[in-house]
């Protein structure tokens, strides 16, 4: 009989959320949970711009 490890979600939360980027010349460059927030929520809204969406910029 095979069973599944249950992760629970207070478990997850404990991890440091880390993420990563790979560039062209392969050096892997490690990025801190604001950046990786940053760049998920960017490409995003690019996204959503290149379907057709309008969307309001933003000034930065």
């Amino acid at each position: 009989m095979m069973t599944k490890k249950m992760i629970s979600p207070t478990w997850l939360e404990a991890e440091p959320r880390v993420g990563f980027r790979i560039h062209s010349n392969s050096e892997v460059e490690v990025l801190t949970e604001a950046e990786t927030l940053a760049l998920v929520l960017r490409t995003i809204y690019e996204g959503m711009q290149r379907a057709g969406w309008r969307l309001n910029s933003t000034s930065h």
